[in-house]
């Protein structure tokens, strides 16, 4: 099953068993069906549950927080992430503090979907993976679906236990990808839970061995750091552990300081800028956990902090790359 597959199959599971679940989003209505269409046949088969809405975010998660507030379960599809700012309002001052707010007497249980990252050539205002602005954000949550999940099974547990403002990040290049079984490539997969509906997976070429290098990633990085990892190891014979978590927040802290148990080299990898994101939070984390522990400094490798461009072979220079990850094991090796 594709990605994309994924999710359109489970929110057709999701409308059909649950009435109090209502998507909405801009030209998702078929035949359009949304910009990257996982939303498909769903406003055909469920007219009254799918909503089509005027081209204004901040409107769409307003409208979809009184929703949430009043006992439904609002879905909103973002056509691409960049536009997630327009509605940083209603979600940094109002989704995610109602609950606080009201000494927890109403919950605001809102899955907001949001396509990121670019390699697409669609230039600085529709390549962005931004999910970093919200990091400091309390009462809001994070998810990152990656080809070894299944993004549609995450999606319907959350839904059933979805309590509060959360935002799921859907990377544009995942979703014309397959999903992949319990064995990839070289790579043997290690689940481990987290929680109701997050799983961490370490790949590893060797699970029986310490590997002398770990890669912490998320969402569709793990395709570049799978391929990276293994073009490392048939070039230098160095074992390179990739560890995916599901949860971008919270970090689950207790998982990545099992992985520096047994391994003392550490490359955190994302799409988003380098500065302040996701990597800069989790070097700190790993540094203040376990400085004694790490041979070398936690290496970071991310987005130049420049704007996307439109041209492709510009985009991939900025853009992270197997090239970059690959130099990075050669320096710490």
């Amino acid at each position: 099953m594709l990605y994309l597959d994924s999710l359109n199959h489970s929110l057709n599971n999701i409308l059909k068993i649950n009435k109090d679940v209502i998507l909405l989003g801009q030209d998702i209505i078929d035949p359009y069906g949304g910009a990257f269409k996982v939303s498909k046949g769903l406003s055909t088969a469920y007219p009254s549950q799918v909503i089509t809405t005027p081209i204004s975010e901040a409107g769409i998660v307003g409208a979809a927080t009184g929703m949430a507030m009043r006992g439904l379960k609002p879905i909103v599809e973002i056509m691409f992430g960049d536009f997630i700012t327009l509605a940083a309002d209603q979600i940094i001052n109002h989704a995610s503090k109602y609950n606080w707010m009201y000494n927890e007497k109403v919950a605001v249980p809102i899955l907001i979907r949001m396509p990121v990252g670019g390699r697409r050539g669609y230039g600085p205002t529709h390549s962005q993976s931004l999910e970093s602005i919200f990091l400091s954000i309390p009462g809001l949550e994070i998810i990152a679906p990656s080809i070894f999940h299944d993004p549609g099974k995450m999606i319907e547990y959350i839904i059933h236990y979805i309590t509060k403002p959360t935002i799921f990040i859907e990377y544009k290049m995942d979703y014309s990808k397959d999903l992949y079984e319990d064995s990839c490539r070289n790579f043997s997969i290690i689940r481990e839970s987290y929680d109701k509906y997050n799983q961490n997976i370490t790949l590893s070429l060797y699970p029986e061995e310490n590997p002398d290098i770990i890669v912490f990633t998320y969402g569709g990085n793990v395709s570049m750091a799978i391929e990276a990892a293994e073009k490392y190891f048939i070039d230098e014979e160095v074992i390179v552990n990739v560890c995916v978590l599901s949860s971008v927040k919270p970090i689950d802290i207790s998982f990545i300081n099992k992985a520096i148990e047994y391994c003392r080299k550490v490359v955190i990898l994302e799409e988003g800028n380098i500065i302040g994101g996701w990597g800069a939070e989790l070097s700190s984390i790993i540094h203040e956990n376990s400085f004694d522990r790490l041979l070398y400094p936690v290496q970071r490798l991310g987005s130049m902090d420049i704007p996307i461009p439109s041209s492709g072979p510009m985009e991939n220079e900025m853009l992270p790359s197997i090239d970059n990850l690959y130099s990075i094991f050669k320096k710490i090796s």
